[in-house]
């Protein structure tokens, strides 16, 4: 073995340690936040625990999310994403290990004019190079690999999170609909009826045209809107069906939304939604991989050194492959960069690659921590509008009765009666909207929290 190749391997133990030159500490960015939430945690206690969307005790939701989980493509693709993130960072330690190669070949030759004999080669040999990481550039991008294999999982439990959220809320969109067709064919029967009163009094000559078209008109408008309403359901019976990977849903429909009272929220602290949430998780993930990269960047700056070897044979035979052996083995040192201008600049990008993707991370921290915040008090606020919202239609029901009564004595003009119907309408309209609404909020609580709300008992 030549001399300078045998300092050199002198050396190795002593470089063995020039890793921890270029890698850097990772700590957690500093996200200051509030002891608690600002929101109360109203509604019933829990009465399932978990998964949370068994909270709203409804089988056929519970089944439909369980096909949605097994059938939806998006899903299934972010599977695949894992599954291949997985392979890189696999693929990425192996360059820590040394390289194999191997070659065989085999020829003969002879002249097309003249005599002579055939020309026979062959050859064969086996290789290994084996890059030291001196200064953990491999070692780095190895990490960095890991590191977005784990936010890759993160990426796929986030995945699962908003199908099963949006699964939920286009049931209850189905329901919703559902329960205002009904709603809408119920009004419609009664304002038709209305219109034929109308009708009899107006050929008995005992109320004027005016009365009668206003009466038609009511009727027209509430058709129209029924229209709209039809195409609400057809609209959530396609996002089902796209949900399950289908051209059209043709199962179960919930006919009306729950009554049951919202489950309370246990939402935990501020600080918590870095462990529970799966988006948050995933950006601290890539934070840790885009410092990794960092300092693979910088190492890559600094000498680096490989060892190679070979052990091979040549035959004037074919197929004697082991006359006369050669090995060989090698060693080099090298430098990818010599400019120090461009090596400080290359290094300084790096590095502020990592300060933005910092500033980056706690923007995302803070927009998730208002998500969290909006929603619990939307959901609050909703329960709240209930009890109003609850109030007029117990008023408006029986306005419209005594509006009713005094139109039928003569006491009013039709349109007085009329217009007391439509609030009464609208007021019971509102009623399940705001039932949708907090079911909705419900479902967006659960999402921003992580879907991982602890139990409030019962």
């Amino acid at each position: 073995m030549r001399p300078h190749l045998l300092a050199a391997l002198a050396l190795l133990p002593l470089t063995a340690g020039c890793g921890g030159v270029v890698r850097s500490h990772y700590a957690a960015p500093a996200v200051p936040v509030a002891a608690n939430w600002d929101a109360g945690v109203l509604g019933a206690p829990q009465k399932v625990g978990a998964p949370w969307w068994n909270e709203f005790d409804d089988a056929a939701l519970t089944a439909l999310v369980d096909r949605v989980l097994a059938d939806n493509a998006d899903l299934a693709a972010a599977g695949l994403r894992l599954k291949r993130a997985k392979l890189s960072s696999d693929l990425a330690r192996q360059a820590l290990l040394p390289s194999l190669s191997a070659n065989a070949s085999s020829d003969a030759s002879k002249a097309l004019e003249g005599g002579s004999a055939w020309s026979k080669s062959s050859s064969a040999s086996l290789g290994a190079s084996w890059e030291i990481d001196l200064f953990g550039r491999l070692d780095a991008q190895a990490d960095a690999a890991r590191w977005e294999a784990q936010a890759t999982a993160q990426d796929l439990a986030e995945t699962r999170l908003a199908l099963v959220s949006t699964t939920v809320q286009a049931w209850w969109q189905l329901a919703y609909a559902n329960e205002q067709i009904a709603l809408g064919e119920q009004s419609l029967a009664y304002v038709r009826r209305a219109l034929e009163l109308v009708q009899r009094q107006y050929d008995a000559g005992a109320v004027s045209r005016l009365e009668l078209r206003d009466a038609q008109q009511t009727v027209a408008s509430q058709e129209s809107s029924q229209t709209q309403l039809v195409q609400a359901r057809v609209e959530a019976l396609k996002t089902i069906a796209a949900l399950l990977a289908r051209q059209d849903y043709d199962g179960q429909e919930p006919q009306a939304l729950p009554q049951a009272d919202l489950p309370a929220v246990a939402a935990g602290v501020p600080a918590s939604l870095l462990a529970n949430r799966p988006d948050l998780a995933a950006a601290e993930l890539r934070l840790r991989s885009t410092l990794a990269t960092s300092d693979a960047t910088v190492a890559s700056y600094y000498p680096s050194f490989s060892l190679t070897g070979a052990l091979g044979t040549a035959s004037s035979s074919l197929l004697k492959f082991f006359t006369n052996p050669v090995a060989s083995l090698g060693g080099a040192l090298s430098l990818a960069e010599l400019n120090p201008a461009k090596v400080r600049l290359a290094t300084g990008v790096a590095r502020a690659d990592y300060d933005i993707a910092v500033q980056d991370f706690r923007q995302t921290f803070y927009d998730a921590l208002r998500d969290t915040q909006v929603s619990l008090s939307a959901r609050d606020q909703y329960i709240r509008q209930a009890q109003f919202a609850a109030q007029n239609f117990d008023a408006a029901v029986d306005a419209e009765a005594l509006y009713e009564r005094q139109y039928r004595a003569g006491l009013i003009p039709l349109r007085s009666w009329l217009d007391a119907q439509e609030r009464a309408r609208s007021a019971r309209s509102s009623l399940i909207q705001n039932r949708y609404n907090r079911l909705v909020a419900q479902v967006q609580v659960y999402q921003a929290l992580g879907g991982q709300v602890p139990s409030t008992g019962s």
